[in-house]
């Protein structure tokens, strides 16, 4: 069966991002006009608390009326805008840059001073525990950052394409798929890709990890979803720490 209607949450544009709080009292959208919007969480979700627009690059914002008719590719590309909460205070939002933004009004607490050429856009992000997160790029690498210092602490390179998606599965690993047509599960403490996932034909754009299975969802443009058990891979680790 369909929702109702009245449990859109309407955009003027393609949606690229949506994150739930910790608490799970809000949701968060990044769309391609540049723009986070906060929503209500609770049903009929249609009401939006604020919209914010997001600093891009200055050379973007003086692109005339001509090139916004370039291809669909290249358009989603120029603002492919990603969010990730911190905690319930503070969320993450960026595309050629990264931004610590308020949850209640949207506003700037801080902006890290790293540009992302176009090649190296953010493609994914995910919080790992509320100092740390993680960046998915175009260029098909995964950077650990630390929000005390705002420095990138680590590069993650394996990927031969675009990280369209990362999750967290507990405090020491996480998932990140991508148009390699691969997923891969990373130990953040040791640095090290455990194991290369692959089975899918085409871009793998969505992984999901399920703690109560140990198991991961992935979602692909080859109009597939799979399951995957990890198995022995974590089982050393208790799940969900």
């Amino acid at each position: 069966e369909t929702g109702d209607s009245s449990d859109v949450l309407a955009h003027p544009d393609r949606v690229t991002s949506v994150a739930v709080s910790p608490s799970g009292g809000c949701i968060l959208t990044g769309c391609v006009d540049q723009k986070v919007r906060k929503w209500s969480a609770v049903p009929p979700y249609t009401l939006m608390e604020w919209e914010c627009t997001l600093p891009l690059a200055e050379e973007d914002s003086k692109k005339d009326d001509s090139e916004e008719e370039d291809s669909e590719e290249e358009d989603n590309d120029r603002a492919y805008i990603k969010v990730g909460f911190l905690d319930d205070d503070l969320f993450v939002a960026g595309y050629e840059k990264l931004f610590i933004m308020k949850v209640d009004d949207g506003s700037v607490f801080r902006s890290f001073k790293t540009e992302f050429e176009t090649e190296s856009t953010v493609r994914a992000i995910t919080t790992m525990r509320p100092n740390s997160f993680l960046t998915g790029h175009q260029d098909g690498s995964i950077q650990e950052w630390d929000t005390n210092s705002d420095n990138c602490v680590h590069t993650f390179k394996d990927h031969s394409d675009h990280v369209q998606s990362i999750a967290k599965v507990n405090d020491l690993h996480f998932i990140s798929g991508s148009n390699d047509h691969t997923f891969k599960l990373w130990n953040i403490q040791s640095k090290d890709c455990i194991r290369t996932f692959s089975g899918h034909t085409s871009a793998v754009d969505a992984v999901m990890y399920m703690p109560t299975r140990n198991t991961v969802l992935t979602g692909s443009d080859d109009e597939n979803i799979k399951v995957w058990a990890l198995n022995e891979l974590i089982s050393d680790v208790v799940i969900g720490e």
